[in-house]
């Protein structure tokens, strides 16, 4: 299952109405085949898997809101917000867990702090779960599932008084919203290098928003273009990506730590704390090195859509 074919049967053939269909009812479908892995709580990739749809489904109704009706895609962007705001905390546990406490069990001095800080850890993961099934047996979920995937089905952006501009919009050939889309996205990432240096962690947070939205565009078009030019593009991209994710988690490892440890006072578990923030804190200083070189390189790859096939 983790290999899901991320992509849509998109082709050059298609209209900008269409396109939006196939790329969004293909990530419905996906986020709707790992629910039950969600729900059993089997596979910790099922709820990142589950987020990774909504937000490839918001990308997409931010890219083709430009050829849509104005507010006609508002109602089910703010469904999948609250949706992924559901399961967020549960899904920055499993990374804290799996990234920031298990590479160092067992190599620090503080078995106790270790050992309590471990079971503090699990506890909340267990409520945090009850919260997600809450939100999985919600009618508001059943809801939006229904109601969206019928929306989908009928092609209902199509329906109705649709002012004429919109409707020629949405007709026209995905090739050249394609580009133009990707363009934008690309113009938000023109970052010079040398800036890196000093950009704090909220910045570098929404740099690395901003790197997730062009690759899940450069994901939905990726059938239109040359894939042996597609494919060093967003390899340099997900590099990039990488780090930025690395540096984020350790970013926020004080105020994960912070809220799992309120109230306690056991020296030892506080000690522990530490010298994870202490171990982390290494690997956020070396990924700040890695990144300009990555950036380097990713700012001279040409844009694979502008390439001669």
């Amino acid at each position: 299952m983790r290999n899901h074919q991320r992509q849509s049967q998109l082709m050059n053939r298609h209209g900008v109405g269409d396109a939006f269909g196939l790329i969004v009812h293909h990530d419905l479908a996906t986020m709707l085949t790992w629910i039950p892995v969600v729900r059993a709580d089997s596979d910790i990739e099922g709820i990142h898997q589950v987020r990774v749809a909504l937000r490839r489904m918001r990308a997409a109704a931010s890219v083709f809101s430009k050829a849509m009706p104005q507010n006609i895609l508002t109602k089910w962007t703010e469904e999948m917000r609250w949706m992924a705001s559901s399961l967020g905390p549960m899904r920055d546990l499993d990374v804290f867990i799996t990234e920031s406490l298990t590479p160092i069990v067992g190599k620090t001095p503080f078995t106790q702090g270790e050992t309590v800080l471990m079971a503090l850890t699990k506890n909340r993961r267990r409520q945090l779960f009850t919260e997600v099934q809450n939100t999985l047996e919600s009618p508001r979920y059943h809801t939006f599932v229904e109601d969206f995937s019928r929306w989908l089905e009928g092609h209902q952006w199509f329906q109705g008084d649709i002012p004429v501009q919109d409707r020629l919009k949405m007709t026209q050939g995905v090739r050249g919203f394609a580009i133009k889309s990707l363009d934008r996205r690309l113009q938000k990432l023109r970052l010079p290098v040398e800036d890196l240096a000093s950009l704090p962690d909220a910045q570098l947070h929404a740099l690395r928003i901003a790197c997730k939205k062009m690759r899940y565009t450069a994901d939905f078009f990726s059938t239109l273009f040359p894939e042996d030019k597609l494919k060093p593009f967003i390899r340099r991209l997900k590099a990039i990506q990488t780090i930025l994710g690395l540096m984020n988690d350790v970013a926020i490892l004080p105020n994960t730590l912070n809220t799992l440890l309120e109230g306690v006072t056991d020296p030892d578990v506080w000690r522990y704390s530490g010298a994870v923030l202490g171990w982390h804190a290494k690997g956020y200083d070396d990924a700040r090195k890695r990144l300009a070189h990555h950036w380097s390189h990713f700012l001279t790859t040409p844009p694979p859509w502008r390439c001669e096939s």
